[in-house]
């Protein structure tokens, strides 16, 4: 399996791409040629529905390490867990397009996404909140210093539907609250009441972080 999901995104590589696949190092790692002509080890797995500790693990275990570990399929959910074990090997992770960000960046073991980076780090500095856990790749939980823990799931919609929160209800379990990431749009009438169905609430972020602190 691990051969065969490098093999595809040794293949969607785009010649414009502004890198490289330029071999395969002895870990089956895929090895990335930038424009500097510095060359960086890419692990490829292929879990789904889930990538979870289990799935990274191999590939983290070699005494080469790996700067980059990309799932295929994109559309995969990241435990926490696993994010964490990546991060501190350091490596970055993500889509064929993060690696191309990362890239770009001139960082590859240090990428974050900068949008989940925002919100992680927002929500985390909030003077109600003791520490943040990354439950998913876009779910966190707010372990605040009075009042319960939130969880919270991002969603990435101009104009939050009832049908973005149920989606994100269904992929990713209960939540507390569904934060529409884009400063753009607006949370519809109808994302509220979906969302107080569940017993959550559909904000945007000025409104959660009003909603941390009480």
């Amino acid at each position: 399996m691990a051969g065969s999901v490098t093999d595809w995104v040794e293949a969607h590589i785009d010649e414009n791409a502004g890198f490289k696949a330029v071999g395969r190092s002895a870990e089956n790692f895929l090895l990335i040629e930038d424009d500097k002509k510095c060359v960086h080890p890419v692990a490829v797995i292929g879990a789904k529905p889930m990538v979870e500790v289990v799935d990274v693990e191999p590939v983290l275990a070699h005494a080469s390490k790996p700067e980059f570990v990309i799932n295929i399929p994109s559309k995969s959910i990241w435990t926490g867990s696993a994010i964490y074990l990546v991060h501190a090997t350091p490596a970055g992770f993500g889509s064929l397009g993060d690696l191309g960000k990362a890239v770009r960046l001139g960082d590859l073991s240090g990428y974050r996404n900068k949008e989940f980076g925002f919100f992680e780090r927002a929500i985390g500095q909030h003077s109600n909140v003791r520490q943040i856990t990354r439950l998913y790749d876009l779910v966190f939980i707010a372990h605040r210093k009075k009042g319960p823990d939130l969880t919270i799931a991002l969603i990435d919609a101009y104009n939050l539907s009832a049908e973005d929160v149920r989606h994100a209800r269904t992929k990713y379990g209960a939540f507390d609250i569904a934060l529409k990431m884009s400063s753009y749009g607006s949370v519809t009438s109808a994302a509220e009441e979906a969302a107080h169905s569940m017993g959550a609430e559909a904000m945007k972020f000025r409104d959660v972080m009003s909603r941390l602190g009480r």
